[in-house]
This record gives C-alpha cells, sequence and structure tokens, in this order.
C-alpha cells in the first residue's frame, strides 16, 4: 500500500504506519508495514481495498442492474447495498413475470413449472423459464435456481429487511456476487446451454489484423499516458 493510500476516506485520525513482525503466506517471517483492509475508527473500505474490489467487480462482470448495490458498497455502506441488490433481483423478477408478488411467493410463482407424469411434457410452463426444458438436466436447472432464489428471499432476504444485523463487506459482497448470479440467468444465460456468460479468453488476432503496419511509437506512448490517466481519475 502507497503511503497516501493510508488515509481514511472519511477523515479518520489513523496510527502511525509502522512496521511489524508479520507471518507470510509462505511461513517466514519479515518485518513488513500492517495495512487496515477497513478504517479502525469507522469501518470504511481503505483506498487500497476499494481499488481491489472495483477491479474484482470489473473482472466478475457484475450484472448492470447492481449498479446502485456497487455504489453504495464503494460508499461503505455494506447494509444498504445489500438490501439494495435484494430490491434489484425482486423487481427484474416482478417485470419478467409481470407479477405482484413479494419475496418467496415470487419467486416460486415466477419459476415454477408442471409436467405430465405420463408423457413427460411440460402442462404448464413457467413464466419465466432459465431455459427450453426439454430435458432433464434443464428441467433441474430450473428446479433448482427456483429453490436457491426462494432461499435467497426466505432466508437472507428476510434478515437484512426486518433486523438490523450488523453485517460487514464479506456478507454484502457475497450478496451482491450472488444477486448477479441470478441476474444473469434471468437474462437467458442458462448454465446448462452457454456453460458461461463472463469472457475468460480473448481472440486477438481480429484485432492484430486491424492494427496498422507502421506504429507512431511516441503516438502510442501518448495513448497509453491519456488512458493511464483517465482510469485514475475515474476509480
Amino acid at each position: 500500500m502507497r503511503r497516501e493510500e493510508y488515509a481514511c476516506p472519511n477523515g479518520c485520525s489513523l496510527p502511525p504506519r509502522k512496521k511489524q513482525l508479520r507471518e507470510y503466506r509462505n511461513g517466514t517471517y519479515g518485518f513488513d508495514f500492517y495495512d487496515f483492509t477497513f478504517c479502525p475508527c469507522c469501518g470504511s473500505l481503505m483506498p487500497y481495498s476499494l481499488k481491489k474490489l472495483k477491479g474484482f467487480f470489473e473482472v466478475y462482470n457484475i450484472h448492470a442492474a447492481l449498479s446502485d448495490a456497487v455504489q453504495l458498497i464503494y460508499k461503505s455502506e455494506f447494509e444498504s447495498a445489500a438490501r439494495e441488490a435484494f430490491v434489484a433481483v425482486e423487481n427484474y423478477l416482478k417485470k419478467k413475470s409481470g407479477l405482484d408478488s413479494h419475496g418467496f411467493d415470487l419467486a416460486t410463482r415466477a419459476l415454477s413449472f408442471e409436467i405430465d407424469k405420463q408423457t413427460g411434457e411440460i402442462k404448464r410452463a413457467p413464466l419465466i423459464a432459465i431455459n427450453d426444458l426439454k430435458n432433464e438436466s434443464e428441467r433441474n436447472e430450473q428446479d433448482g435456481i427456483r429453490y436457491m432464489l426462494m432461499g435467497f428471499f426466505q432466508g437472507p432476504r428476510n434478515l437484512y429487511q426486518h433486523n438490523h444485523i450488523g453485517s460487514g463487506a464479506s456478507n454484502s459482497i457475497s450478496v451482491i456476487i450472488e444477486a448477479s448470479f441470478f441476474l444473469h440467468l434471468l437474462d437467458g444465460h442458462s448454465i446448462t446451454q452457454n456453460g458461461r456468460w463472463i469472457p475468460e479468453t480473448v481472440d486477438y488476432r481480429e484485432i492484430y489484423q486491424k492494427m496498422p503496419k507502421r506504429i507512431d511509437r511516441w503516438r502510442l506512448v501518448r495513448l497509453l499516458k491519456k488512458r493511464a490517466r483517465r482510469l485514475k481519475k475515474n476509480s
């Protein structure tokens, strides 16, 4: 952590930054700075932690419907961020299903379906279908996501809505990640059909083909510096 990052965003008075005896992951010991992940006075994310969290959310590809929840967690409003994530999922379910229910009942009615036991055909299609429901794997996925959403609302959502549970960043981040998982599925990114929705590899061949044969080195340096300044300003 840089010295300027050892500062509470709320201006709290922190103890002097000193080196202490620390145990490293490989089992060795040495003297190094002990830096706080959160401000020990107010509990806000330290600048270095906030930078890491933004990078993680960017890699994970958090669903766009959770932008308000993400901004709240950047402000270290952890409980409010989790509540906003629950609201985002509930509103998304209402919009796609056309139902005016809430929570557990909404998830049950929106994703449930019926099968004719004799023919194996779908008797009643779900209001929201995660996939085509053509085989057992796809139907299991539909049922599994329905049960997960029911538990999502019945368990953690009720705790956050009706109690002041004093949740920290870890629980709130977990809620946002789970909410993003559900929202991507509701968008039609079925695991059984698509496998994944987060791009893990990039095909650079097309990029290289579009690049000019001769690159102005100094122009490239200027562009990279300009991009770095813009990213630093936005972070």
